[in-house]
């Protein structure tokens, strides 16, 4: 597998991953994605260049900066904000061309929450925990206009990540889906990699694996050989 896009660091719906541990990775994403539709996604606030008397806020607290990405394609800085407890988060990009902040739905980040890889279509894919499995936001970058894409993503099994498994130059977006079946064993580890692009558009996924660990390229997951997907 050819990768020509290159990771640049380290993402919604707080209430839809309480479906996940019970339910198939296609049902999961149906689930996700119709929950997102009625919760509406992050809003976007464009602003001006901050000056010293402005203070962002995040909820009703002054916003903590948690992390600060470079994307050296278009000279941008995407930092990621929160209140004091890493609630209440925002996305503020920052270029040449002005400030755009994203607030997200994601109930607790950490610094660690966002990542981002460039490519002819660059992105930025912001993660949280939620009841054993993780849950994310992906922000789109089209040749310096930024938007945040309308299918939030999901993983019961605890990973998402963007890698460009396809080699088109764009990043997909990763998931780790558990394989058990209805009435797992509690000792069950079955995964498989089940892949999409930034649209939401599943990719395909992986065979099925004994334990996350034996997944192609792990912990940088990038399965070469994907079929259609089975729950």
């Amino acid at each position: 597998m050819t990768r020509t896009s290159r990771p640049v660091v380290i993402a919604v719906v707080a209430a839809a991953l309480v479906l996940v541990a019970a339910l198939g990775t296609t049902v999961v994403m149906r689930q996700l994605r119709s929950a997102a539709g009625e919760s509406g996604q992050g809003t976007r606030v464009d602003a001006g260049p901050a000056t010293p008397e402005q203070v962002q806020l995040c909820g009703q607290a002054a916003c903590v900066k948690l992390a600060s990405v470079s994307m050296p394609q278009f000279k941008e800085t995407v930092e990621l904000l929160a209140d004091g407890k890493g609630q209440s988060a925002r996305l503020r990009i920052t270029s040449d061309r002005g400030t755009v902040v994203f607030s997200s739905q994601i109930p607790t980040v950490v610094g660690k929450s966002i990542t981002c890889e460039e490519g002819k279509t660059s992105a930025c894919l912001l993660q949280g925990p939620q009841d054993g499995g993780v849950v994310g936001e992906v922000y789109v970058d089209k040749a310096g206009a930024w938007s945040q894409t309308a299918m939030p993503f999901g993983s019961d099994a605890g990973y998402l990540a963007l890698r460009d498994v396809d080699g088109d130059g764009t990043p997909d977006v990763v998931t780790v889906q558990r394989r058990c079946g209805d009435n797992p064993a509690a000792s069950c580890t079955k995964v498989v990699a089940d892949v999409f692009q930034l649209t939401g558009d599943e990719v395909g996924c992986s065979a099925v694996y004994a334990r996350p660990q034996d997944l192609p390229g792990w912990p940088e997951v990038a399965p070469s050989k994907l079929s259609e997907c089975s729950s």
